[in-house]
């Protein structure tokens, strides 16, 4: 069977995410799990941890704020660490410590052990999105990666939102206040986007074998262009590495990332007990997101279908 690395990208709840690495390292004899949980929270305790030799905690987390480059270079900094230190893996699965798996582990290491895939990861043309594709459209796309964005003092969000319908009509600027603070942003004259290199988009989460992995790690330090590039654009984990991937012709990358999520309010919806039919008939190896503070049962309720002992909660 494959190695399987699984990254962790946490922010909140550690005992949750001490639950989920301990479940990913129990459904496989070779797994291993690298956490990286953000920089700006309290560091985990690896006390939480009973698998310490296959569990490991990223030294040097960095403060990840959503919508920012952040998220994407929080990730690049774990490949370069993985690479760097030698630990072995065939596929490298990326997670939120809020996911879980819904079905059997060994189920998903048989298909990464029968593909011809290098990767499994949602995406399609940013300028063309599918009809499929309802929380995105070509505009959304043109406002996130054709300009490019300047942080303003946080105080300004109240206003940039009163701003935005009048301000947001002119087609080189742009203000937004939101989770994310308050932004101005400046339609940019150039970008690397053209006939041979496309801007792509999709889902943040995937599934990356070795080959995908190593690419990612040289392209960046090939390209300190691109990277420059999308540290100044809106909520790059949804396109930078669809981007990077897709460009490059002799990958095969199913466009599928194996999650199940569901887009009721609040996006994306936490999964509960009244899902749990929705979720083992989906086709689907993770879902996201659960939270054990809302409802544990569906997290005992999953460990039971994939025949795991349950966890002390």
């Amino acid at each position: 069977m494959p190695k399987i690395l699984y990254l962790i990208a946490s922010h909140t709840n550690p005992a949750q995410v001490a639950i989920l690495a301990e479940r990913l390292i129990q459904g496989s004899a070779d797994a291993q799990v690298l956490i990286h949980h953000d920089g700006a929270q309290p560091v985990l305790d690896a006390a939480l941890f009973k698998s310490r030799d296959r569990i490991h905690i990223f030294p040097q987390p960095i403060s990840v704020q959503w919508g920012s480059f952040s998220v994407v270079d929080a990730e690049l900094r774990c490949i370069a660490w993985l690479l760097q230190q030698g630990i072995p893996f065939d596929w490298l699965v990326l997670l939120s410590g809020q996911d879980y798996p819904i079905q059997p582990l060994a189920q998903f290491e048989q298909l990464l052990a029968q593909t011809t895939y290098d990767g499994f990861i949602e995406h399609f043309p940013a300028h063309n999105p599918p009809a499929t594709q309802w929380n995105w459209d070509k505009h959304l796309s043109f406002e996130r990666y054709w300009f490019r964005y300047y942080s303003v003092p946080a105080q300004l969000k109240w206003l940039f939102r009163k701003l935005y319908r009048p301000v947001n009509w002119n087609p080189w600027l742009r203000v937004k206040g939101g989770r994310f603070g308050a932004k101005l942003a400046l339609r940019r004259r150039n970008t690397p986007f053209d006939g041979t290199f496309s801007c792509y988009a999709g889902s943040q989460w995937h599934t990356l074998n070795r080959r995908c992995v190593e690419y990612i790690d040289n392209f960046v330090q090939d390209r300190p262009d691109i990277v420059e590039y999308y540290r100044h654009t809106m909520v790059p984990d949804e396109s930078f590495f669809q981007t990077i991937l897709v460009n490059r012709p002799d990958l095969e990358l199913c466009n599928d990332n194996l999650r199940y999520i569901s887009w009721t309010p609040p996006y994306p919806a936490i999964l509960q007990s009244q899902d749990f039919d929705a979720l083992i008939r989906s086709g689907k190896y993770f879902g996201r997101k659960f939270d054990i503070t809302v409802d544990a049962d569906i997290c005992d309720r999953l460990d039971t279908h994939s025949q795991y002992p349950l966890f002390r909660r």
